[in-house]
């Protein structure tokens, strides 16, 4: 709907003014009409005369015409239209009736014949004031009609404003309010039943909004209760699985404790009995034992990850303690893998966990180290505006989009034949997306199938008034070995 400082003039130059201009041009062309037709039988009337006047002095040719010009005068009556009457003869004699030197009227002349070839002139001076009298009544009656029109035209545009604009500035207003979700306040004396009927339509829309909304807001209302009963079920779950969890590892812990004893208590003793087969018995044993061990480790470290029972504690650092921490371990198992493993950019200062980051750090590593078999990985620490980037690279197969948020998932590896070939039980990468979150960071990806994959974390940088403080040394967890 147009705006109505410009819907007005529309409505009023398309509706109201082609009806008032007609009617004006109508007024106009009666009033030119009517002054013509009083004219002209101020003119037929005057000829009537002359012609009667004439036919009269031809009859009395051989008589004095000053009776005949007396009596025309004297038929002048009431009129008083007749001002002068005047006949020149041929023979340069001027008969005439009426007051001489009378100024205005207008002078009518008629040429008459009679016998002789010289024609003689009659002329009728008539005063005109009663026609132009007629005339200015005629032109003020037309005067009068177009004022009408014109205050009709202007009535016309108030009853537009008020039967059309305001009614449609209200339900403009209405429709206003209902988009903004609140309730239309429409007159309640509307114009006309149109607008009554669109009344009487806004006003069940704004019931059915109103309705809807209801509605809505207690639907929104079960939905969050039901969501909070389901997050409150989650979590208990979350806590269950925690407990269970730990305890399953601890209950198991001590036994396979107590088989890795006997397994060494074994070893030693069929060294000495020097049996191939029993002793080849013996490795897959402790290599079995070793294997749940780290499996149940790495279950208890989720569990007290969920659980939140592990306090962060920041601390200054630099990157190249941070690389220290586990460089042996990771050099070890590069050494197993046939990778080069290289290390950049050890000088940089860092703020955070100490342990909680070189645990993360092992996971990464370890992860890109068992799928980059005899090939490179990259361990560098890279400066970020104010925070440092923990970087860890390979030459691997590389990681599909669509597989690049499952992989942070528990038990969650790609199906290559390089993970049947290293084992490993998909709870690297979760217990890192963990640590990431403990330390209030989070790991980034970036690969490509054929590629290789980048993994990294970002840690503050160390304020410069920490930067002599010595971070302690903590063991690094055994269930390091777990992904």
């Amino acid at each position: 709907m147009e705006s109505r400082p410009h819907l007005l003039p529309r409505l009023f130059i398309d509706v109201v003014l082609p009806g008032t201009i007609a009617a004006l041009a109508l007024v106009l062309a009666l009033c030119v009409q009517q002054t013509h037709n009083l004219g002209e039988r101020t003119d037929a009337a005057i000829s009537l005369r002359m012609e009667r006047l004439a036919r009269q002095l031809e009859t009395d040719e051989g008589t004095s015409p000053q009776a005949a010009l007396d009596q025309t005068m004297h038929d002048n009556g009431q009129d008083e239209r007749l001002l002068r009457v005047e006949l020149h003869r041929p023979d340069g004699s001027l008969w005439s009736s009426g007051p001489a030197g009378v100024q205005g009227g207008a002078i009518y002349r008629s040429e008459l014949t009679g016998n002789s070839h010289v024609p003689s002139w009659l002329s009728l001076q008539v005063d005109t004031a009663s026609l132009h009298r007629a005339q200015g009544l005629v032109w003020l009656l037309g005067g009068l009609c177009a004022v009408g029109i014109l205050l009709l035209a202007w009535l016309a545009r108030l009853t537009l404003r008020h039967r059309v604009l305001e009614p449609l500035s209200q339900v403009q207003g209405a429709l206003h309010e209902l988009v903004n979700a609140r309730h239309p306040t429409p007159d309640a004396a509307p114009a006309s039943a149109e607008f009554e009927q669109v009344r009487q339509t806004l006003q069940h829309l704004s019931d059915l909004q109103e309705e809807q909304r209801r509605d809505w807001n207690a639907i929104q209302r079960d939905n969050a209760i039901e969501a909070l009963d389901r997050l409150r079920q989650s979590q208990a779950a979350t806590r269950s699985k925690s407990q269970f969890i730990a305890l399953v590892s601890h209950h198991f812990r001590q036994p396979l404790q107590a088989l890795e004893l006997f397994a060494g208590s074994l070893d030693s003793d069929t060294e000495s009995n020097s049996d191939g087969e029993q002793q080849s018995l013996l490795r897959q044993m402790r290599s079995s034992i070793a294997a749940m061990t780290r499996l149940l480790d790495a279950l208890l470290e989720i569990s007290r990850l969920d659980a939140g029972v592990i306090a962060v504690k920041p601390v200054g650092f630099t990157a190249a303690e941070l690389f220290m921490r586990d460089r042996t371990s990771l050099s070890h198992e590069a050494a197993l893998q046939q990778v080069t493993l290289v290390w950049r950019g050890s000088h940089h200062h860092l703020h955070g966990d100490a342990d909680v980051a070189a645990s993360l750090l092992y996971q990464l590593a370890s992860n890109a180290i068992s799928n980059a078999a005899h090939g490179r990985v990259l361990i560098a620490a890279r400066r970020r505006g104010q925070a440092i980037r923990i970087e860890v690279r390979d030459n691997g197969p590389g990681i599909a989009v669509i597989h690049q948020q499952r992989i942070f998932e528990e038990f969650v590896q790609l199906q290559t034949a390089e993970n049947e070939r290293r084992g490993g039980y998909g709870l690297g990468l979760a217990i890192a997306e963990r640590l990431a979150r403990l330390l209030g960071t989070r790991i980034g990806l970036r690969s490509e199938p054929g590629s290789g994959s980048t993994f990294w974390f970002e840690l503050p940088c160390m304020p410069a008034m920490e930067r002599h403080t010595t971070p302690r040394n903590h063991p690094s967890p055994a269930w390091r070995q777990a992904g």
